[in-house]
C-alpha cells in the first residue's frame, strides 16, 4: 500500500508549528512592574526607555514562523482566522495564496507597514508579528504598498475596506505634536482604509512596531511610508512619526480603543514572539509620547492597565486623571432586576442601566400584566408613599441628573398614570426620544451594517422610532457621518406614508444634522418615524451613531394614577403600632400605597444589587 504523501505547504506548516517554542506570558497582576522603569520618563528620555521595554523577551520567529503563531493570536472562536482586511473566512491550514481571482480566493501575511518601505526584508520587523497579520489576498493586493489614510474619492473597496484618494485628516480628542485639537493634516495620493474597527488596532501596531524597530533599520521611509515615518527619533524630530502620522495614528487610536480582540493578541503573541506591545497594555501611553500629555513625565498612578478590572475593552481610554490607578468607569453597573407578579420580568424590557453615583440612565418599557392598560411613565421613587392622586407625583426623579447616588441593596419604584389626552409623550423627562447604541429600547433597527459606534444604512435597511404624535415633534437630529465615500450619505425621514425631509452627512467625523419642523408643524398623524437611505451602494450607506427627536408643546393632565385591571379582592397589611404606615395592597403584580383613604400605585420594582 502506498503512503500518503504530505504536499510541502503542509509538511513546512506541521514543522513550523512543532518548532514554535511557547514563552511566558506576564500575569496580569504582575504588567505594572513589567512597564516600571518608564515611570517618571519623558521626551526623549521615556522614548528611549519604552523602546528598551518592548525588546525584552522578543525572539524571532522568522517569516514562515507566523504560520505557527496564528492559532494563538489570530483565530477566532469558530477555528477560522481572523481577517482583518475582509469578513472572508479562512482555514489556517489551507485556502494560502497562492493565486487570487477575487475576494475571499485565498489569504496571506499581510506587512500592515509594507516591507518595501524598509527594503524588502521578511527578518527583523519583516516578520514582527504585531504588524504581520492574516488577511484576504485580493483585498491586501488592492492595498498594495499605500499608505494607511481616510479616503475621500473611493475607487475599490471590499467589506469596509476602502482605497482611493486621501482625504485631510483632523485631529480629534484632544492636542498632538501634530498640531492643537482640531488642527488639519493634508496627505495627498492614493491611501488605504481599513475597517473602523480595526483602525485603532492598525494603529497600536504601527506605534509598538516604530519603538521596537526605532533605529535598527531604516525608518520606515522608503515610497509611501514617507507619509506616516520620519525616521527621526529626537525630541524635536516627533519620534519618528510626520504630522500625518502623528494626526492619523492618534485619531485612529483614540477613536477605537482597546478591544479584548487586541488583548488576547497581546498575550498570544508574548506566548510565541516573547515581546509585548505597550500601547495595548497601556493605552494612554501614546498621549504622553505624541498626544496631550507630551513632554510631561509619566505618572504610572494615571493610567489603567487593560488588564486591570476597572478596565473595559472597546470604552476605556486608559487613564485616571484623579490618580490611584483605577479609571471612572462609564459602564460601571448594577445588576438590575424587574419583577412583575413575584416573576423576572424581561420581554419587551431594554436592559436597565444604573450607573454608580448617578442614577438610572436608561428606562425601561414599561412592566404591564394588563395588556390593554394605556399608562405613562412618571419617574422613579425610592419611596413608597409618592404624591397625592390628582397631580404628578413630587418625589421623583427620571434620569441621572435628579438620582441619588445609587447604593448596594437599594429598590426602586416606578410610577405609571393615566392621562387624559392620547396625545404622544417622550420617553425622557427632557421632552426626547433618543436612540444611541447603549439604548435601544422601543426602536427598530432593521438590515443595518453595524460598527463598533454606529449603523449603517444599506440597502433595504432602516431605523425607526417609537410611535409618535407628528404634531408634538418640534426637531429631529441625526448624529451620522459619510461611510464609503461622499456619495453614500443622505438619510431619508418618513413617518405615516409623509416625507419629512432628508439629512446628508457632509464629514467622515460624526456630526449632528438637525431637521426643523417647518410652518410651525408637521402634517398631522401618528406613527413611527422611519430612517434609511437611498444613497447606499453595496454595503456602504451613511453612518448612523444616535437619532434624536425633540418634542414639545404637549399638555398632560394626569386624572389618576394606574390601578389594578379588574382585581376586586385584595390583602390589607395593616398599620403597624402608632407610628403611620401605608396600608400596602398587591394586587395583580401593583403595588398600591393606601395613607389617610388615598390611593396610590407604584408599578414594578428595580432592585439594585452589588
Amino acid at each position: 500500500m502506498k503512503r500518503p504523501i504530505l504536499s510541502i505547504s503542509v509538511l513546512f506548516l506541521l514543522f513550523a508549528a512543532v518548532s514554535l517554542q511557547a514563552k511566558t506570558v506576564t500575569p496580569a497582576g504582575q504588567l505594572p512592574t513589567y512597564y516600571v522603569s518608564m515611570n517618571g520618563k519623558s521626551s526623549k528620555s521615556l522614548f528611549d526607555e519604552v523602546h528598551a521595554i518592548v525588546k525584552v523577551g522578543y525572539s524571532s520567529l522568522g517569516y514562515d514562523g507566523l504560520f505557527g503563531a496564528y492559532p494563538e493570536t489570530d483565530m477566532k472562536e469558530n477555528g477560522k482566522l481572523w481577517d482583518m482586511y475582509s469578513n472572508c473566512e479562512f482555514d489556517l491550514d489551507k485556502g494560502r495564496c497562492g493565486n487570487y481571482k477575487k475576494e475571499c480566493d485565498c489569504w496571506n501575511r499581510e506587512h500592515s507597514i509594507p516591507k518595501s518601505w524598509y527594503g524588502g526584508t521578511t527578518s527583523g520587523p519583516g516578520c514582527d508579528i504585531f504588524h504581520l497579520v492574516p488577511t484576504d489576498g485580493k483585498v491586501n493586493g488592492a492595498r498594495s504598498n499605500y499608505a494607511f489614510g481616510e479616503v475621500s474619492s473611493v475607487d475599490y473597496s471590499y467589506d469596509g475596506s476602502l482605497r482611493g484618494s486621501a482625504s485631510s485628516i483632523t485631529i480629534t480628542g484632544g492636542n498632538t505634536l501634530a498640531g492643537n485639537n482640531g488642527t488639519t493634516v493634508s496627505c495627498s495620493g492614493t491611501v488605504f482604509e481599513p475597517q473602523d474597527q480595526y483602525k485603532g488596532d492598525f494603529a497600536r501596531g504601527y506605534m509598538g512596531a516604530l519603538l521596537k524597530w526605532a533605529g535598527d533599520y531604516q525608518a520606515f521611509t522608503s515610497g509611501d511610508g514617507g507619509k506616516i515615518f520620519s525616521g527621526n527619533y529626537t525630541a524635536t524630530g516627533k519620534f519618528g512619526l510626520t504630522n500625518y502620522g502623528i494626526a492619523l495614528l492618534m485619531k485612529w487610536h483614540r477613536e477605537d480603543p482597546v478591544s479584548q480582540k487586541e488583548i488576547d493578541r497581546n498575550n498570544g503573541i508574548q506566548a510565541t514572539q516573547g515581546n509585548r506591545n505597550p500601547f495595548i497594555d497601556y493605552p494612554y501611553l501614546a498621549e504622553y509620547i505624541w498626544g496631550s500629555h507630551a513632554g510631561e513625565a509619566v505618572d504610572m498612578s494615571l493610567l489603567v492597565c487593560s488588564s486591570d478590572a476597572a478596565f473595559v475593552p472597546g470604552v476605556s481610554n486608559g487613564y485616571d486623571g484623579s490618580g490611584g490607578g483605577t479609571v471612572p468607569n462609564p459602564e460601571e453597573t448594577w445588576q438590575i432586576t424587574w419583577q412583575v407578579d413575584s416573576e423576572e420580568y424581561t420581554e419587551g424590557n431594554p436592559t436597565t442601566k444604573v450607573v454608580k453615583g448617578k442614577g438610572i440612565e436608561v428606562l425601561p418599557a414599561i412592566p404591564t400584566s394588563c395588556s390593554e392598560t394605556s399608562t405613562v411613565f412618571m419617574g422613579w421613587t425610592t419611596e413608597l408613599i409618592a404624591g397625592t392622586t390628582d397631580m404628578a407625583p413630587e418625589v421623583l426623579f427620571a434620569n441621572a441628573a435628579d438620582a441619588p447616588e445609587i447604593k448596594s441593596d437599594m429598590t426602586f419604584h416606578a410610577v405609571f398614570a393615566k392621562a387624559s389626552t392620547t396625545e404622544a409623550l417622550s420617553n425622557t423627562a427632557a421632552g426626547e426620544i433618543m436612540l444611541t447604541k447603549e439604548q435601544t429600547g422601543g426602536w427598530t433597527i432593521s438590515g443595518t451594517g453595524t460598527q463598533p459606534t454606529y449603523w449603517v444604512l444599506t440597502k433595504n435597511a432602516y431605523i425607526e422610532s417609537p410611535a409618535v404624535e407628528l404634531s408634538t415633534v418640534e426637531s429631529i437630529v441625526v448624529n451620522m457621518r459619510t461611510y464609503g465615500g461622499t456619495s453614500y450619505n443622505t438619510v431619508d425621514i418618513t413617518c405615516a406614508g409623509q416625507t419629512l425631509g432628508s439629512l446628508t452627512a457632509n464629514d467622515k467625523n460624526l456630526k449632528d444634522y438637525e431637521l426643523s419642523v417647518v410652518s410651525g408643524k408637521w402634517a398631522e398623524g401618528s406613527g413611527a418615524i422611519r430612517f434609511s437611505s437611498t444613497t447606499y451602494k453595496d454595503n456602504y450607506g451613511p453612518g448612523v451613531a444616535a437619532i434624536t427627536i425633540r418634542l414639545g408643546g404637549v399638555e398632560i393632565t394626569y386624572t389618576e394614577y394606574l390601578t389594578t385591571c379588574n382585581v376586586t379582592e385584595t390583602n390589607v397589611v395593616e398599620n403597624n403600632g402608632s407610628r403611620l404606615k401605608p396600608q400596602k395592597v398587591l394586587r395583580d403584580g401593583q403595588l398600591l400605597i393606601i395613607v389617610d383613604g388615598k390611593t396610590y400605585t407604584v408599578y414594578g420594582e428595580l432592585t439594585i444589587n452589588n
